[in-house]
């Protein structure tokens, strides 16, 4: 069996529901209405109330119980429903009733269902009061429960166990019930007639896609094997030169203006702006500058280690053009940076390594000094 036939065999038994529960809800139209002001089914004849409440007490658990001379052995369940309905003078109506006696203990089993019919309203509360016979005064109360109808408003039937409370303080004592309040077969019926029809529109809907994949499918393989050329496209003829499309790579460079493109227009273009170059400064080797450093040094010197002649001392041509000499510049750059002190005139040139080495390592009247750690040789 397919899925198609189990989805058309599921069609059937939902068709044949709907149609039962149809009829069900044509026969009660005739005899009731819904009243949207309470909430609840009347009778056309007599406009009475059809809502019944159906309360189950079944057993109880953890059930303390007074123990002593006057206290009965003997308990019962008091149930007690209230409905307000603002169509009556008094806004309350209260119904009550009892089950019949069992023996204390701590799990106590009734087992009895308790029927209201015919409330006026949907509105209202509950309540189920677990009590303990007295011999002699009133009933002592063993714990108290209050469910509002609120509760109960989808008619599905609802077992729980509720704890029981005394005094507005919370106790270990509990009741299980088992409640169903049937306010309006109308609606009840109206609901699952529509849940029904969408059951069914929803597994039509899905044959109906089965059936236009299938036909879809047959009508492309028949098609793929009647026509003569199955790939569908635009035919090559060797003659014709294929097209060619601008490249979007050089979009951004062909966007510059003719002028800003010197690489592309360098060969065809002929430049007849002359370019001011700045020209290349020919550095002497042989000429160093002086630098702070070299002023520095030959201004720490003695002027005896300044007259010895150096490998880098020649002598210097006439200034011209307004050029001083080279001693006359040191004269000047020595008095501006150090104008406590005015040595001689000093000649160009580096002053040698050993010539620092030996002044550095010798006293003012010419004898060595004495190194921290003694006498050593020079290392060159």
């Amino acid at each position: 069996m397919s899925a198609v036939d189990d989805v058309e065999a599921r069609i059937r038994r939902l068709d044949a529901t709907r149609a039962a529960t149809s009829m069900q809800l044509r026969l009660l139209q005739q005899d009731t209405r819904y009243n949207s002001i309470t909430g609840v089914d009347e009778r056309l004849d007599s406009g009475q109330s059809v809502a019944r409440l159906e309360v189950k007490v079944d057993t109880g658990r953890n059930l303390l119980f007074k123990a002593g001379f006057l206290s009965g052995q003997r308990t019962y369940v008091r149930v007690t429903v209230e409905v307000m309905t603002p169509q009556l003078e008094s806004n309350t109506v209260m119904e009550q009733k009892l089950t019949t006696t069992r023996p204390v203990s701590a799990t106590p089993r009734w087992n009895e269902t308790v029927l209201f019919q015919g409330l006026p309203a949907a509105l209202g509360t509950l309540r189920a009061d677990v009590m303990q016979e007295e011999r002699i005064g009133a009933d002592e109360l063993v714990g108290t429960l209050i469910l509002p109808l609120a509760r109960l408003q989808d008619q599905r039937k609802i077992d729980k166990w509720y704890v029981l409370e005394k005094h507005t303080k919370v106790k270990l004592s509990q009741l299980f019930l088992s409640c169903r309040f049937e306010r309006s077969s109308l609606s009840a019926l109206e609901l699952e007639l529509e849940l029904l029809q969408n059951q069914i529109n929803e597994l039509h809907l899905f044959l109906g896609r089965h059936q236009n994949l299938i036909g879809l499918s047959w009508q492309d393989s028949t098609n793929s094997m009647m026509s003569s050329k199955p790939l569908q496209g635009k035919e090559v003829v060797s003659g014709e030169t294929p097209e060619q499309t601008v490249s979007t790579r050089f979009s951004a460079v062909a966007s510059f203006p003719p002028a800003m493109r010197k690489r592309e227009l360098a060969e065809d273009m002929e430049v007849n702006v002359e370019m001011t170059r700045v020209k290349r400064q020919r550095v002497d080797a042989e000429k160093p500058a002086n630098s702070l450093s070299d002023r520095i040094a030959n201004w720490l010197l003695p002027a005896s280690a300044l007259a010895t002649p150096t490998t880098a001392s020649k002598s210097n041509p006439a200034p011209q053009n307004g050029d001083f000499s080279t001693e006359e510049s040191l004269g000047r750059t020595s008095s501006q940076f150090f104008p406590f002190k005015q040595p001689g005139p000093l000649q160009q040139g580096h002053v040698g390594q050993e010539e620092m080495g030996d002044h550095f390592l010798q006293h003012k009247d010419g004898n060595p000094r004495d190194l921290p750690f003694g006498r050593q040789a020079s290392s060159y």
